[in-house]
């Protein structure tokens, strides 16, 4: 365990960390080999009962918080659940989300507000509730998940999850602005194909065989894992990162880039 990234001792709490194969629970757990406080929160209890227990048996110091993101009365139980454990919050991931395929002209109301309820209304309440125990001690980092679908590219049967993913990027701005003078910064990560539970599932994404196709369109020619991701969240939640605010990072192995030579291959032959 090394200082570098200045994370000993520092009360982080992570959104949305019960899934096993999930970009939460590889945050908490790279955050905590570095010697952060995890405060872990999912709605999922036996999710998150698991994620605790593997937190645990690291040697780290970890509560659990269950509670939806999208219930402003949970959200403020469980912030302040955080700070009479821990005295305070250093850190907040707000990575708690979700996508369900729902094509535009028959979706109801009830799916379009529970996603951006839970992405972009979580993201809100819970840094919301987070953002004045920071500013009493002048410090604090707030790194949002985002997604590529967000930010340049559009995702056909899911735009609730398009335009919750975009507010995220809207409010980290906004907050990177209002925030700043207290010591705060805010910024967001945005994934691109990741090797996640909710890409291989098959009814609401990608799934396994979608996945394998994008990885030739892909410059680095694969798809990313978790730690990924997690590393780039490390950095900005870190001492590292401090003099960056206000900024989405697409963690997407360059297919914002557009490789298109794989695309054009079957008309043209080659472009070499």
């Amino acid at each position: 365990m090394s200082n570098a990234f200045g994370l000993e001792g520092k009360v982080v709490l992570v959104t949305g960390v019960g899934s096993q194969i999930g970009i939460g629970r590889s945050i908490a757990r790279t955050l905590a080999r570095e010697g952060a406080i995890i405060a872990a929160n999912d709605v999922i209890h036996d999710d998150l009962a698991m994620t605790v227990a593997e937190l645990e048996g690291l040697g780290a110091e970890v509560s659990s918080h269950l509670a939806d993101v999208s219930d402003r009365h949970a959200v403020r139980a469980m912030v302040a659940s955080v700070e009479r454990l821990h005295g305070r919050v250093d850190v907040l991931v707000n990575n708690a989300g979700i996508a369900k395929r729902a094509p535009f002209v028959e979706m109801t109301e009830e799916q379009w507000r529970r996603t951006l309820d839970i992405n972009l209304g979580g993201c809100f309440n819970v840094s919301q509730a987070v953002a004045p125990i920071m500013m009493r001690h002048g410090h604090g980092r707030i790194v949002s998940l985002s997604s590529l679908m967000g930010s340049p590219w559009g995702w056909d049967e899911h735009v609730h999850y398009n335009a919750a993913k975009s507010g995220i990027e809207g409010l980290t701005r906004g907050l990177a602005m209002e925030l700043g003078p207290h010591g705060i910064t805010a910024n967001a990560v945005a994934p691109g194909f990741i090797w996640t539970a909710q890409s291989t599932a098959v009814g609401d994404s990608l799934g396994p065989a979608g996945l394998e196709i994008a990885k030739d369109f892909i410059p680095v020619r694969r798809i990313g894992d978790p730690q990924e991701v997690a590393d780039v969240v490390l950095f900005l939640a870190s001492e590292l990162g401090r003099y960056v605010t206000g900024q989405t990072l697409l963690v997407d192995g360059g297919i914002t880039l557009g490789d298109l030579r794989k695309a054009f291959e079957p008309l043209t032959g080659s472009f070499r």
